[in-house]
């Protein structure tokens, strides 16, 4: 008996490539053959049927087709330069790309390394109608991925104008996904119940024009507020550059929006328009939407040159014993514009301004006379608010049925849409400046009249509140009352600008 002859037999390679556009079709359930685990299957038994070896996966998750910019696939191309094999196996032609032109790119990239592009559910092959079919496929593969981009648009068009949200609710909300008896799932947007105060608050207090949008954000850290978390990552803390993106954002108000165009929607605002408006106001304003300034001294940012009006800036020296003096200097203290070339001992500056409070303070008879007047003022403020109040509700009635008048043309097609967008942006700014003055014709008397009560006590021992006061304290008391304080050298060199509503009261007659 002749002893057998055994020829090893031998195995083609292969490599796979996997394709999910979301992150739900990654696990099993993602969809009708269309998983990771899915597509995995089907690829393992086409290379079974072609004797082939599956040596490499590439993988992207969550990847669109419509860009050759995927992970996955770069280093797949990569692979294919070094490495010999037969094989590059795909679930489908459109899992490697949406478009022609690129189904033709990656296509002449494999034959060029030696490999043939095969389907697990399309006959592809070198033949006339392998590569009909080819092309075939890599045009439906086009027609559908343009197609779902032109309905996914649409639909969210359709939602929109119906105050739906298109996607993510912003921070300080949840979407909520609810099934009714039937088991047919409606989705919504709710406040979330551990963010959404945080939110509200910070229109609130940034709306005062006390806080810079970067305080705001340490602060809205402590409070405990955080971005919401992701898949693999956990909570992170708010950024400066988030916070401003949500002051900006008129979906807090109660308004969606899509390419520029708002419509007014279903969920619950976290703002209601006065402050909206407000904040606004505040953030395109140059002198408070910018930035809160650092004290290294209370009185930085209120002293300036009594020469050239330039501000008094710190500056401190340093004897050879360790000692250090703090002097205030004109920031054009070298330069020929200003005279003035004396440093200001801070200890000096600091009892100067004690002494000025000194001289704004009232006299009790001054108090009195001064609270009858601007208590009779007051009354006759509110009769003119009363009557500027029932104006503005009419000019603001007539703002809203205007702008829903516009929005029915608009979905009739009977308004060009960059003339829509140009009327919308000015009744918006309109309506956003009425309702501003609306609101400060809100007019609480007894809340008028206690604050003229506390403005009053304060003026009558303006010195000596001052004087107990901390630095924190004294910049408060010193944003409050003071402008500006000029001052010179010399003791009798100071000048200071009241802030308006205080420079009215020391102008009054009744104190003169």
């Amino acid at each position: 008996m002749k002893p057998s002859s055994h020829h090893p037999v031998t195995l083609l390679r292969a490599v796979s490539y996997i394709r999910v556009s979301t992150s739900n079709q990654a696990g099993r359930n993602g969809g009708e053959g269309l998983s990771i685990p899915a597509q995995r299957e089907a690829i393992r038994r086409k290379a079974t049927e072609l004797g082939a070896l599956v040596a490499a996966e590439f993988v992207d998750r969550g990847r669109t087709g419509r860009t050759l910019n995927r992970p996955g696939l770069q280093r797949l191309l990569e692979h294919i330069k070094t490495t010999p094999l037969d094989f590059v196996i795909v679930h489908k032609i459109d899992r490697l790309a949406r478009n022609r032109s690129d189904d033709a790119i990656l296509t002449a990239k494999i034959t060029t390394a030696g490999a043939r592009l095969v389907s697990t559910t399309e006959v592809i092959d070198s033949t006339p109608s392998g590569a009909l079919v080819h092309g075939i496929m890599a045009s439906i593969a086009e027609f559908y991925s343009r197609n779902l981009a032109t309905e996914v648009l649409k639909g969210m068009r359709q939602k929109v104008q119906q105050g739906g949200t298109p996607g993510r609710a912003p921070l300080g909300y949840l979407n909520l996904r609810k099934y009714d008896h039937n088991g047919q799932d409606t989705r919504t947007v709710i406040i979330d119940p551990d963010r959404g105060e945080h939110i509200a608050w910070a229109f609130t207090a940034y709306a005062s024009s006390e806080w810079s949008v970067s305080r705001l954000a340490v602060e809205l850290n402590t409070r405990g507020l955080t971005l919401k978390s992701r898949a693999a990552s956990p909570p992170q803390p708010v950024t400066v550059r988030t916070v401003h993106f949500l002051l900006r954002n008129p979906y807090y108000k109660g308004v969606v929006t899509l390419n520029g165009e708002e419509f007014t929607g279903n969920h619950e605002p976290l703002v209601d328009p006065v402050t909206w408006a407000k904040v606004q106001k505040v953030l395109s304003s140059k002198r408070n939407g910018q930035r809160s300034r650092t004290h290294d001294h209370y009185l930085k940012g209120t002293v300036f040159c009594i020469e050239c009006k330039n501000r008094l800036t710190l500056q401190s020296t340093y004897t050879r014993h360790g000692t250090t003096y703090t002097y205030f200097v004109c920031h054009k203290q070298r330069s020929p514009d200003c005279p003035q070339r004396k440093a200001l001992p801070v200890t000096q500056v600091e009892q100067r301004v004690v002494d000025y409070y000194r001289t704004i303070e009232l006299s009790s008879s001054q108090r009195e006379n001064l609270e009858e007047v601007m208590l009779a003022e007051l009354h006759l403020k509110q009769k003119l608010n009363e009557t500027r109040h029932t104006d503005l509700d009419a000019a603001i009635t007539k703002l809203k049925s205007h702008r829903a008048k516009l929005l029915d043309a608009h979905y009739a097609d009977a308004v060009p849409k960059d003339l829509f967008l140009s009327e919308q942006r000015r009744l918006k700014s309109e309506l956003a400046h009425l309702t501003i003055e609306r609101a400060a014709t809100e007019t609480d008397l007894d809340a008028l009249r206690r604050e003229v009560d506390e403005t009053l006590n304060l003026l009558e021992n303006a010195h000596t509140v001052y004087e107990l006061a901390d630095d924190q304290q004294r910049i408060e008391l010193n944003q409050l009352l003071l402008a500006r304080v000029f001052l010179g050298y010399e003791p009798e060199q100071i000048r200071v600008e009241l802030h308006e509503q205080h420079a009215d009261i020391r102008q009054h007659p009744k104190i003169r």
